[in-house]
């Protein structure tokens, strides 16, 4: 069997580099600092624009599906107000994963229920205090669950009082 390529003329005539280097199509801006007066290993650093009236497209923290919570911790990345450790752990919903049924679920007898509405603050609370419980050696993880409940808590709807 004989393969052919493009004429070698075709070739000549085109910019065609055969390296492997990575040539950037823009040229691209530093990054710039952000100075907020913490340490960048800070688990608390963030972005001082948080306002948490801005309500974040509607989400109500109380009532999230796991999708609706990627979405959440995406924009809240995005928007630098957690820090990536803080979105990674935010995304992570293992509900999503394609054989979550044939994995988790069938050691737990529960199938995937990704769309499903629940309370991420009484989750992350929960978390919050099994980490403080039980992994007191390893600090990050109790100061990360302690800012995504902070959060969380900041994002949540002020309650509607009907008065008659």
């Amino acid at each position: 069997m004989r393969v052919t390529g493009p004429p070698s003329e075709y070739l000549e005539s085109t910019a065609f580099n055969r390296s492997r280097e990575l040539v950037p199509l823009n040229e691209s801006l530093p990054p710039v600092a952000i100075d907020d007066g913490r340490p960048p290993s800070d688990p608390n650093r963030g972005n001082s624009d948080f306002h948490p009236e801005d309500n974040f497209d509607g989400h109500d923290v109380r009532q999230l599906s796991p999708r609706e919570m990627v979405s959440l911790s995406q924009d809240l990345y995005m928007r630098g107000i957690v820090n990536f450790d803080e979105y990674a752990a935010l995304a992570f919903q293992p509900e999503l994963h394609p054989k979550y049924d044939q994995t988790i679920g069938a050691l737990t007898g529960e199938p995937a229920e990704p769309d499903r509405k629940r309370d991420f603050i009484a989750y992350w609370e929960d978390r919050l205090a099994f980490e403080r419980k039980y992994n007191t050696v390893d600090s990050k993880d109790v100061a990360v669950s302690q800012r995504i409940v902070d959060i969380l808590r900041a994002l949540e709807p002020e309650p509607v009082n009907i008065t008659t």
